[in-house]
């Protein structure tokens, strides 16, 4: 990967992107000096508020969302223009925002590579309880670990009225396995 990247990593709440992203950054050389881009740090860096802070309802209104995605595309553009990878980690939930993404990646005259992890609906749902309970507990949060999101089942109850991408630029990963093991099929597929 001689050239800048963007390779993003979509899916669900709960499936672990976040993780695989941070992950991919450690494990994959060519992509030691990616940018990982995060909705939920964009978001929580417009508005001024630490890990810590619990967001509510307001912060999420369709316009701060609609600043947070403009400038957070911005950044994606900056970033790629300059000549560094990104590791994309929010997820694509829409056709639309996937498209975004991919149109993004031709604009800036970069690859683009993406992936969908897919996972049981209990699975996510615990690994949310998981980071939920670590964030109530307000010790050794980290962006890395997703302690950014604010995201509980409700969301992911709301998710279940999408639909995973069909197109093949989206492979669909089984990312109930274990995290190494999802990175290891990533790795294999992107060196």
């Amino acid at each position: 990967m001689k050239k800048p990247i963007l390779l993003v990593i979509g899916g669900f709440t709960g499936a672990g992107k976040t993780t695989l992203a941070h992950g991919l950054r450690r494990a994959v050389p060519a992509l030691a000096s990616a940018y990982v881009m995060d909705i939920d740090m964009t978001h929580r860096e417009m508005l001024g508020y630490d890990l810590a802070y619990t967001m509510i309802d307001a912060d999420y209104a369709p316009d701060v969302m609609g600043r947070v995605y403009a400038l957070y595309d911005g950044q994606i553009c900056r970033k790629l223009k300059i000549g560094q990878s990104v590791i994309e980690a929010s997820g694509g939930w829409s056709e639309e925002r996937r498209g975004k993404l991919e149109e993004i990646a031709c604009e800036c005259g970069v690859d683009f590579r993406a992936f969908w992890l897919t996972a049981p609906w209990e699975v996510m749902g615990e690994r949310i309880d998981q980071r939920l309970a670590e964030r109530a507990s307000g010790q050794n949060l980290s962006a890395e670990k997703g302690h950014a999101s604010d995201a509980c089942r409700g969301v992911l109850d709301r998710c279940k009225s999408l639909t995973p991408p069909s197109s093949p630029l989206w492979p669909l990963i089984d990312a109930s396995k274990g995290a190494e093991d999802v990175l290891a099929e990533i790795r294999c597929s992107i060196v």
